[in-house]
Order: structure tokens, then C-alpha cells, then sequence
């Protein structure tokens, strides 16, 4: 291999492959990026064997190849060389890896081409394409409710539904469910579900994406394609729970705030309640008064933030951290809590909005 590629467009998709190289893995040569240069483009691959991702980028060749060369040494050395310039990369036939920039060289010993996994990207099944920026958001409003981990590994992942031309991401840990809809151009059905994790790495590489994204599912894998890059997950088994069945209307108090007031004001008292197993903050609403309060051993936290409130006075505990992962993604000028009583769900949108819905349990209090 003897080739020649722009800094910024190496160092760019050596960063995206390598949210799939796996830290831990029994065979050592996962630990390595795939490099294969061929029809004037590097393709560059990784996998974890759950998680893989492959991006071409267009470059200058002198001379194809392939190899296989450990990802964070790469990386770190390509991050730190100067934007912009060229860099020139040979390979000979001992799985040595010259890398040359400017007054910078380095010599890295690689492994064979031909030892790397035959990890696939084909994927037949159901096929469809829906806008970068609608998918950007179904992800973004729900992945962060997925459980971490948990007995049941069905609800580490998202619930990707499609049905009567909407789109629904779901997601949910015991504790608290997200559930986002968009719109889409496939009249089809689809239910998948999709680890977090791979969400995740999805929404980090479609940040300045504007085009469509083609998403393909088949019985045991899902595949986003988008731009120049490649992503195929395998799929998570077992049976989603009856998301629907969740959700209630049966409201007996109906609070409307701001919802910087209310992440300012929960953020403050948050402080405090870190030190409670709940993250446990309370929230007495009182006509048009929200008072949010928290207490531990090292003092008490008490703010007031001004709502429109309509039904019961309600006294409520929830985990801070839960009320702040869901403000922390709201746009919304207003956000509505429907609110059933101390002790049951409280679901909360945007005002105005029906196709965002996140519910939280309440945490009891004495």
C-alpha cells in the first residue's frame, strides 16, 4: 500500500471507526482498525463483533494494500499531526506501516489483512430512508432512558417501531420511558430492538449530517448508511414491553413552567441530593408555586419557581437525575407535568407537542 490523504480526512474517519474498536476483547486483533486502500479510496473498518463500522474516505493511491495496525497508536499520532497537511502512508510486506508528515514519522508494526474477521456489511431486509435530522432527534430524546444495565438485556436497547407512517423510538429502564415519533415516507412495518450503545455512536456521527439516512433491517441485524460511513449492529432478542399500555390520561394536576427555571432550580438542588441513594428532590406545587427541596446531613436546598397550575396541590419525590435528562434535551419554550398523585407515573411533553412523551416514577417520601 503507498498512499497519500488529507490530515483532516484521516483523522476524521480513524475518529468515527474507532467508537466500534472493543477495549476488551479474546482476539487481540480487534483492538485494530482494518486500513484498505483501493479504487482511489481508504476504507477504513472496525468491530467489537456486536457493533462494526466501515468509512471510505478519497485519497491519492500509488500503490493498493491492506493491513491491520493497532487503533489508538494511529490515532493518537494522526490527531496530533498539523491540520490540513498531507500524509503519506506505505506499507511493506512484513506488516510494517511507515507514516510520514512534514518533518514527523513514525513506524508502526501491524498484522495481516487476512487475519481480520470477515465481518459483512451486506444486510438484506426491510429498507427504508428517513431524514438525518428526524433521526437525530428520535435518538436523542430517548437513548438516555435505556437501562444501563439490567436482568432483562431487551431494555438496554431502543424499540424501533414503524407503523401507519410514523416513526416511534422507545426506550425505558424500570424507572422512567421515553417515547419520540417523526414522521416517515415508508408505509411498511418495522419493530427492532436496537442496543443503546449503537444509538449513541449513531447521533455522535450524525451531528452536521443533513441528507437522508437508509436504515436496513433484517431478522437478526440493523445497518445505517449514511454519508460515506457504514454501521451494522446486531440486533437485541426478546419481547418488548407493551409501551402503550403505559401511558395514561388520568390527570389530576396539570402543572406548565419553563423548563430553564425548573433545570436551573433542579440542578441547584441536586447538589444536595446526591447524597441520598434516590438522588431525592421534592416538589410542592401550590397554586401557581413550585417549591423544589432537598436534604442531606450537610444542609437543606430550597428554590421556588413560578408555574401555571391547574387541579390538586400535590406534594411529589422524584431522582433528580431522571427530571435532568430529560430537561437537558428540551428546546420547548414550555413543558406541561401531568401529574396522577404522589404515588403513580407523572408524564411529561412539551407544550403544545404530542409526538414526545417521557414518563418518570415517583420516589415515596415520608
Amino acid at each position: 500500500m503507498k498512499i497519500k490523504i488529507n490530515q483532516n480526512e484521516l483523522n476524521k474517519s480513524i475518529t468515527i471507526v474507532q467508537k466500534a474498536v472493543s477495549s476488551r476483547t479474546p482476539l487481540p486483533i480487534l483492538s485494530g482498525i482494518l486500513i484498505e486502500a483501493k479504487n482511489n479510496m481508504l476504507i477504513l473498518t472496525a468491530t467489537d463483533l456486536d457493533l462494526g463500522i466501515k468509512t471510505y474516505s478519497p485519497c491519492e493511491i500509488e500503490e493498493e494494500g491492506s493491513i491491520v495496525v493497532q487503533a489508538k497508536l494511529i490515532g493518537d499520532f494522526i490527531r496530533k499531526l498539523p491540520s490540513n497537511s498531507y500524509v503519506h502512508i506505505e506499507t511493506t510486506e512484513n506488516n510494517n506501516m511507515e507514516i510520514k508528515c512534514l518533518n514527523s514519522e513514525i513506524n508502526i508494526l501491524g498484522n495481516s489483512a487476512a487475519e481480520y474477521p470477515d465481518n459483512t456489511f451486506d444486510n438484506e431486509g426491510n429498507s427504508f430512508k428517513i431524514k438525518s435530522e428526524s433521526l437525530k432527534n428520535l435518538i436523542k430524546y430517548t437513548y438516555f432512558a435505556a437501562a444501563q444495565e439490567n436482568i432483562k438485556p431487551i431494555f438496554t436497547g431502543c424499540l424501533i417501531e414503524i407503523k401507519n407512517n410514523l416513526c416511534s423510538f422507545v426506550a425505558l429502564d424500570g424507572y422512567r420511558m421515553a417515547v419520540k415519533k417523526e414522521p416517515i415516507e415508508f408505509s411498511g412495518e418495522v419493530s427492532a430492538v436496537v442496543p443503546s450503545k449503537t444509538l449513541l455512536e449513531i447521533l455522535r456521527i450524525i451531528e452536521e449530517n443533513k441528507e437522508n439516512t437508509e436504515i436496513i433491517v433484517s431478522q437478526s441485524h440493523i445497518s445505517f448508511r449514511l454519508e460515506n460511513t457504514i454501521i451494522i449492529s446486531n440486533l437485541l432478542d426478546g419481547k418488548f414491553i407493551d409501551y402503550e399500555g403505559i401511558i395514561k390520561d388520568n390527570f389530576v394536576t396539570v402543572v406548565k413552567a419553563e423548563p430553564t427555571d425548573i433545570r436551573d432550580s433542579v440542578e441547584r438542588a441536586s447538589l444536595l441530593a446526591k447524597d441520598d441513594k434516590n438522588n431525592l428532590i421534592v416538589l410542592d406545587i401550590k397554586d401557581n408555586n413550585m417549591q423544589i427541596n432537598s436534604a442531606s446531613e450537610y444542609g437543606n436546598v430550597e428554590e421556588n419557581v413560578s408555574v401555571e397550575k391547574v387541579g390538586e396541590d400535590l406534594k411529589i419525590g422524584f431522582n433528580s437525575k431522571y427530571l435532568l435528562d430529560f430537561l437537558k434535551v428540551i428546546d420547548n419554550e414550555k413543558i406541561v407535568l401531568n401529574l396522577i398523585g404522589k404515588n403513580n407515573p407523572c408524564f411529561i411533553n412539551e407544550e403544545g407537542k404530542q409526538d414526545y412523551i417521557y414518563m418518570v416514577l415517583p420516589v415515596r417520601i415520608s
